[in-house]
């Protein structure tokens, strides 16, 4: 019985550590986090499995320990549009815990993945009795609502090169030789991620490509040198 209750303890006090350096949570003492991390349930998926759908009625919070996913919604006429890749530590549906709106976007694993689940009525009991422990979660919502704002100026204002060389940017990791890298992403993908046509990524990548400012491996881009403001 006491090993049980140390291997408990053990397994919440990790988790506790694992939320602490989640953005939503950030601000949270240790002992509201190893009171959340008891509340929330870990549920592995299969690679290329819908964690939720767009549109579902479905009210809770997700974080990912392992994993890699795509957000993505899709309109009447059937044009998928991708809004964000996401990887170990990040979270999503967190706005389902404060509204009961369907789900706006669907979530699919891009590879096999283990994701934290909170729900909404156990989220709710939980801010019933740690009221301060909105504040961390208000700024979290603040600040993506303002890198929302900024998508949108950037995809309204500038032209498709502007907006897939931003991309590019923002997809790109440093690796242990300085290189810019982004993860594996298709032509498609960035074409559904700016609004553009996959064949108008083709001719830009083609191009990039010829005056060495990019290389291609394994549908992984290294930004080579600073790329030209315009094409």
């Amino acid at each position: 019985m006491s090993s049980n209750l140390n291997d408990t303890n053990l397994l919440l006090t990790n988790r506790a550590k694992q939320l602490e350096n989640i953005e939503f949570f950030k601000g949270m003492d240790m002992s509201e986090l190893t009171e959340l991390a008891g509340i929330m349930k870990e549920i592995k998926y299969k690679k290329n499995t819908i964690v939720i759908n767009q549109g579902d009625l479905s009210r809770s919070l997700f974080v990912i320990v392992y994993g890699r996913l795509k957000v993505f919604a899709t309109d009447e006429e059937g044009n998928q549009t991708i809004f964000t890749f996401l990887n170990n530590g990040d979270f999503f549906g967190e706005l389902s815990l404060l509204d009961d709106a369907p789900r706006s976007a669907t979530v699919y694993t891009l590879e096999d993945s283990t994701v934290l689940n909170l729900d909404h009525v156990k989220f709710k009991d939980f801010i019933d009795t740690h009221p301060t422990a909105c504040w961390p979660l208000f700024k979290s919502l603040t600040s993506r609502i303002r890198t929302m704002d900024q998508t949108i100026c950037s995809l309204t204002s500038r032209d498709i090169y502007g907006r897939l060389i931003e991309t590019l940017y923002k997809q790109a990791e440093e690796n242990a030789d300085g290189v810019l890298i982004t993860q594996k992403l298709t032509h498609q993908d960035f074409a559904e991620m700016i609004g553009s046509s996959r064949e108008m990524i083709s001719r830009i990548f083609k191009d990039l490509k010829e005056g060495g400012y990019i290389s291609v491996e394994r549908k992984q881009v290294s930004i080579l040198k600073r790329l030209p403001s315009q094409w």
